[in-house]
């Protein structure tokens, strides 16, 4: 079983975000927020820990922020799923934004209680994201007391103007984390990057890796992505930008260098030494089932799909964002979508596809039939979403 903590909070919301996150101030919030997170892992039984009729109280707990109708357990009668104590945890991964904005013996309590919950395999993989800015050697210290065993980084870029325009540290100050992570024994270390940020040139985001692939050889793996449309970032920057029709000519020539430098590429944005693959991104590719706690914090298991509010009272009702039945169709077309982003389609996957919209893309050089398997070319990787919207119809 695989987990991830969701964590809401950042000390600065860079200036592209577009996710339930929020810059707080006020320890006492954050502290109740970890509270209940503890709480949520340790009870076997979800409606038990609401006390209907009580406004604000959960066992224990007292939310000096948050009211709570009588009628809140109505909202649990569908969300009680069981937990097996004898369940083994693969992988824990902090996420969403800034899981280090919370102090270390916040996070240390949080991972005692999963420890006390779930059986840890023995090779189990932590991962805790953090911004450069949290990079100390008093902290890697204390993350490594606590189990944490991989570090993924948000570098994004190293041009100084592009940085200081996404509200983010500057290139000397990130040059200094680096040298900081030197003498950690944390060996498992991923950098994030984006391509299409504005001021950054054509070829930078392929400088930017040759600098610190040369120069910082603990780097196990790297995260490459594109600032899409989805991202909430001003559209004054497109004019700052590279031109869209070099998107490709980046993603390939950076991917190039990588896999020069023995960083294979095991799905369309991420890229590995052999062995430090993320266990977390990979079972969520593979429909390993997924337990998750926090503010929309969303799961699989057994087939469905979860999505806890991000409504902060919503949430401490237990409520919902959504919640689906994924039927024999839906994961079949899921498998199609997340096996060509990550591998290839095998003929007894791609012959159920649309065969006509398939040879279409072969005959124009963005797919590709390789004994016997159908393989996304890299030039065309960009365009994936809309190949694969097109032979699933």
């Amino acid at each position: 079983m695989f987990c991830y903590i969701h964590i809401p909070f950042c000390e600065s919301r860079c200036k592209y975000c577009r996710f339930s996150t929020f810059v707080e101030k006020d320890e006492m919030k954050k502290q109740f927020y970890v509270d209940y997170l503890v709480k949520s892992i340790e009870e076997e039984n979800i409606k038990s820990f609401v006390i209907p009729g009580n406004a604000g109280i959960y066992k224990d707990i007292t939310n000096p922020f948050l009211n709570i109708d009588a009628n809140a357990s109505n909202y649990l009668k569908d969300s009680c799923i069981p937990r097996n104590d004898k369940d083994i945890l693969n992988s824990i991964y902090f996420w969403w934004w800034t899981p280090t904005s919370l102090s270390n013996k916040q996070l240390s309590k949080i991972i005692a209680s999963l420890k006390n919950k779930y059986s840890f395999e023995k090779d189990i993989e932590i991962t805790l994201e953090t911004t450069p800015n949290n990079i100390s050697i008093e902290n890697l210290v204390e993350w490594e007391k606590i189990w944490v065993n991989r570090l993924s980084l948000w570098i994004q870029t190293l041009n100084d103007l592009a940085l200081s325009e996404i509200w983010r540290i500057d290139k000397k100050g990130l040059i200094e984390k680096l040298e900081i992570l030197k003498q950690s024994k944390i060996v498992n270390i991923s950098l994030d990057f984006i391509i299409w940020l504005p001021y950054v040139a054509k070829g930078e985001v392929l400088d930017d890796l040759r600098n610190i692939l040369e120069n910082y050889k603990y780097v196990k793996h790297i995260s490459l992505y594109m600032l899409e449309d989805y991202y909430d970032y001003p559209k004054t920057w497109e004019q700052f930008s590279i031109k869209e029709e070099d998107f490709l000519d980046e993603y390939v020539n950076c991917k190039s260098y990588l896999q020069e430098k023995w960083f294979y590429r095991y799905e369309v944005s991420n890229f590995a030494k052999k062995w430090y693959e993320c266990k977390h991104n990979k079972a969520y590719w593979e429909h390993k089932d997924l337990v998750p706690y926090w503010l929309w914090a969303h799961w699989f298991l057994d087939n469905k799909r979860y999505a806890y509010s991000n409504n902060f009272n919503e949430y401490y009702k237990w409520k919902y964002d959504y919640l689906e039945k994924l039927n024999e169709k839906d994961l079949f077309l899921e498998k199609v979508m997340f096996w060509l982003r990550t591998n290839w389609l095998e003929e007894n996957i791609y012959k159920k596809l649309n065969t006509k919209k398939i040879n279409e893309f072969v005959e124009n050089k963005m797919l590709e039939f390789n004994d016997e398997k159908l393989i996304l070319k890299d030039k065309w990787t960009v365009l994936l979403d809309y190949i694969i919207k097109e032979i699933i119809c």
